[in-house]
C-alpha cells in the first residue's frame, strides 16, 4: 500500500460483511480516504430472511438493503456493474461493460453462485435460490399461476440442507396452510423434499429429528439417499431412476465460488474460494481482503453459512480502518458453536447449538426480532 495522501478502498460486492463495512465508515469517517463500492444491485438481499419472504411473513423490500442509501449515508461512490477481474500490477479492479476503478486496497465479498452442473436441465428449469433478484420475481409468478384451478401444484425441493427444509415447509405454509383456495379440494398441492444425504446433516441428532416431525406433520414427502439428475418443465428425475412430478423445483444444493476469482491470480483452497489468513487477508496479498462465502479462513475453516459473513463484517471494517491508518491488525477466531436457527414455514423454528436443540414459536420470535435487528442497522441511518 502506497503512503499517498488520498488512499482508495474498493469494496467489490454489496454482501453481509460489506453493509458492515459502509455502516462502520458513515458513522466514522476516515480523512483521506475515498471509498468506491462495485455491486451488481442496488438492492442487496438478506438470506435470513428468505424464507420468510416465501411464507409470506415479509415483503420482499423487508428483506433486502438499499445500497444506494446505505452508500450516500457513508459518502461512499456505488458503481452498479459486476467486476470482471482484478490487475494487481496496475493495481485496477476491471468491469463489466465500464472503466477500471483504481485501488489502494481492496475488499471482496461476492457471495456464491449456484452450481447446479450435475443437474441436467436445472440451468433452464429449476428455481434456483440465488440469486434473490432472479428468485424472487419466478416465486411470485409461481404464486400468482398456483391461483388458478389448473395451476402449478406440485412442489419439490432439492437439498436437504436448512435452506432446503426452510423452503419446502415455507412454500407449504404460503400455498396450502395460509390459503383457502377451494379449487384445493379437487386438486391439492404436493410437497416433496430430496434429502439426498438426510434432513439437516450439519446439525444435531435432535435438530434433524424436529425438522422431520416438522416435514412430517406438514405432509412433506422426504426423499433420503438419492439425488436428482434432471429437471424438466413437469418432472425431477432422480439418480435411481424415480420420476416425481414436478411444476416448481427449488433447488438448494451445492454453490462454488464466482469463477472470474480464478483469474485474479490469488491462491484459493481446494474449493476454489479465496484463501485468508485469521486478519482476513489474502494469502497472496496484503492489500486484498475477503470475506463471506467467496472465502476460505485457511487456518479456522468454516461451513458457508450467514452467520460467519455477519459476524466477520465489523472485524473486516475495523482491520479495513486499521490497515488504511497503517496500524496493526488482530487475528479473528470464529466461534466453533453457534446459534442456528431454522424456519419450519409457520412461525415456528427449531433454535439448535452444539448438541442442543428445541423447538416452538418462540425460537421464531427470536430469529424475527434477530433479523428485524440486523436490517435495522441499515435503514435507521441519518
Amino acid at each position: 500500500m502506497t503512503s499517498s495522501r488520498t488512499k482508495h478502498l474498493v469494496l467489490i460486492g454489496g454482501g453481509h460483511a460489506h453493509v458492515f463495512v459502509l455502516r462502520a465508515f458513515g458513522l466514522k469517517p476516515l480523512p483521506g480516504v475515498e471509498i468506491t463500492l462495485i455491486a451488481k444491485e442496488p438492492l442487496a438481499p438478506y438470506s435470513g430472511m428468505l424464507p420468510g419472504f416465501v411464507a409470506g411473513h415479509y415483503t420482499l423490500e423487508e428483506c433486502q438493503i438499499d445500497l444506494r442509501r446505505l452508500a450516500r449515508f457513508a459518502g461512499v461512490r456505488l458503481i452498479e456493474g459486476a467486476a470482471t477481474g482484478i490487475d494487481r500490477i496496475n493495481r485496477r479492479v476491471h468491469i463489466g461493460g465500464q472503466e477500471s476503478v483504481p485501488y489502494d486496497v481492496l475488499s471482496i465479498d461476492v457471495g456464491i453462485t449456484p452450481d447446479m452442473s450435475d443437474i441436467a436441465g436445472a440451468a433452464e428449469h429449476a428455481l434456483a435460490v440465488k440469486p434473490v433478484s432472479e428468485f424472487a420475481p419466478k416465486w411470485l409468478d409461481l404464486l400468482a399461476r398456483a391461483e388458478a384451478p389448473e395451476g402449478p401444484r406440485h412442489i419439490v425441493a432439492v437439498g436437504g440442507g436448512a435452506a432446503g427444509v426452510e423452503l419446502i415447509l415455507a412454500a407449504r405454509f404460503r400455498l396450502t396452510a395460509s390459503r383457502s383456495w377451494a379449487e384445493r379440494a379437487a386438486n391439492p398441492f404436493s410437497y416433496t423434499l430430496i434429502a439426498g444425504t438426510g434432513v439437516l446433516p450439519s446439525h444435531n441428532a435432535r435438530a434433524q429429528r424436529l425438522a422431520q416431525v416438522a416435514l412430517q406433520r406438514g405432509g412433506v414427502r422426504v426423499i433420503e439417499g438419492d439425488s436428482a439428475v434432471a429437471i424438466t418443465p413437469d418432472r425431477v428425475r432422480l439418480r435411481t431412476g424415480l420420476e416425481l412430478p414436478s411444476d416448481a423445483a427449488l433447488v438448494s444444493t451445492r454453490a462454488k465460488a464466482p469463477a472470474w476469482l480464478a483469474g485474479t491470480g490469488l491462491a484459493r483452497d481446494a474449493g476454489g474460494y479465496l484463501a485468508l489468513r485469521p486478519t482476513l487477508q489474502t494469502i497472496s496479498d496484503d492489500d486484498v481482503f475477503a470475506a463471506g462465502d467467496c472465502a476460505t479462513v485457511l487456518e479456522h475453516p468454516r461451513e458457508k453459512a450467514g452467520v460467519f459473513a455477519v459476524r466477520q463484517g465489523p472485524v473486516l471494517a475495523d482491520h479495513l480502518r486499521r490497515y488504511l491508518e497503517m496500524r496493526q491488525l488482530d487475528p479473528f477466531v470464529p466461534q466453533l458453536r453457534f446459534l442456528t436457527l431454522v424456519s419450519l414455514g409457520e412461525k415456528s423454528a427449531i433454535a439448535s447449538r452444539g448438541g442442543w436443540a428445541a423447538a416452538g414459536h418462540w425460537a421464531w420470535l427470536w430469529k424475527d426480532y434477530i433479523d428485524r435487528r440486523f436490517m435495522a442497522r441499515f435503514s435507521r441511518l441519518g
